[in-house]
């Protein structure tokens, strides 16, 4: 989109930065607010399994949905 609206290199630059210290700094923030929960520290393993499913999720509707649109051919 950036290169599409003619965005210069610096200003793009400028951007990204300022997007990569606010993303890395929410995740830091929540992973401290999070990991010091009991709830999280008991269910750890669990926790991953659902976000490694939830992840993969969307890939495999999307699957799924174009196998079911598309006749087999034989």
């Amino acid at each position: 989109m950036a290169g599409m609206g003619n965005m210069s290199n610096k200003y793009f630059a400028s951007y990204d930065v300022i997007g990569v210290i606010v993303w890395v700094s929410l995740f830091m923030y929540a992973c401290y607010f999070f990991g010091e929960l009991e709830f999280v520290k008991k269910n750890l393993s669990v926790i991953i399994v659902v976000i490694i499913f939830v992840s993969i999720l969307p890939g495999v509707i999307e699957i799924w949905r174009n196998k079911r649109k598309k006749p087999a051919k034989n």
